[in-house]
């Protein structure tokens, strides 16, 4: 990873996204440039405030800009982000602003966002048309919290990532596991099988047998963990494996309580030339409480 873009607006949401990819910077020697988007009635300004000027412009976003890193980081930090003001609409530009970059991260809400929601309406459309590996990050709050279960616990970082087999999540396992020998950090993969659904009457006994899912299950897992760990020489990184049963969001969902960072593949166009998220990924994105990487399917990242 040689490059990462993170979207700043001067909210919470945005300021921990801020540390989060200073961070991830530093852990993969990466160039990290901080975008704020602006336009005619969207202007930041260095006080904090939103007020409407007719001379705005890019020195005055660059100028709000430096005063959001600075916030964020500190004067030394803030020092060697790169800064870019872009004069757009903030998905567009953000996106736009990624274009080549290894890795986009936005804040899971902005200024705009209403209080309650997950997602804000950039940090929404951004999920369903970045072309390569984004991130969303949730406030500093969820980080304390989770830092409370890891003092409960071992103390060490968690990453959790899902498994079904899929080369959008395979490609999530080979970053989760790179990750977590960065950070020294323990990875859990978790795979979730489910019942097929029965349709009508069913006479006699059940039609399934739930051993042979289960078995499946644990072998999909076993060779998609023992595939990826090949792939990247074997790294020296704690792996957990964890089947479980039921809807695998609601899995990735339970099982990120206890992490520090949750892993997903993302789907491609499928059936529907407009939906580019799976329900796993969407529902994971949106529900999880701690922050989400989602990488792309093969026909976008290429």
């Amino acid at each position: 990873m040689t490059k990462i873009v993170v979207g700043v607006d001067g909210s919470d949401h945005s300021a921990a996204a801020l540390r989060w990819s200073a961070r991830e910077a530093e852990l993969r020697d990466a160039e990290l440039t901080a975008v704020l988007v602006w336009d005619l009635f969207n202007q930041r300004h260095a006080d904090g405030s939103q007020r409407f000027d007719p001379a705005y412009d890019s020195a005055a976003a660059d100028a709000a800009l430096e005063a959001a890193v600075v916030s964020a980081l500190g004067p030394d930090a803030a020092a060697s982000v790169h800064r870019l003001p872009v004069c757009d609409v903030p998905t567009h530009g953000l996106i736009e602003a990624a274009k080549g970059a290894d890795l986009l991260v936005v804040g899971a809400r902005g200024l705009g966002g209403f209080r309650g929601l997950l997602l804000g309406s950039v940090s929404q459309q951004v999920l369903h048309h970045a072309p390569g590996a984004l991130a969303i990050v949730r406030p500093d709050k969820a980080a304390e919290e989770r830092d409370q279960a890891d003092a409960a616990s071992d103390g060490g970082e968690r990453i959790v990532v899902g498994v079904d087999g899929s080369e959008p999540s395979n490609a999530a396992l080979r970053w989760a596991l790179t990750e977590g020998l960065l950070r020294g950090a323990t990875v859990e993969a978790v795979h979730s099988w489910e019942v097929p659904v029965v349709f009508g009457p069913v006479a006699g006994s059940f039609p399934y047998d739930t051993d042979a899912i289960e078995k499946a299950g644990r072998e999909l897992l076993d060779q998609a963990v023992d595939g990826a760990l090949a792939e990247l020489g074997s790294p020296d990184v704690r792996v957990e494996r964890t089947l479980t049963v039921g809807g695998p969001a609601m899995s990735l969902v339970d099982a990120a309580r206890y992490a520090d960072l949750v892993v997903i593949g993302r789907r491609g166009l499928g059936g529907f030339k407009r939906l580019m998220l799976g329900s796993v990924s969407e529902n994971v994105a949106r529900h999880s409480p701690s922050p989400v990487v989602i990488l792309p399917p093969v026909e976008l990242a290429s």
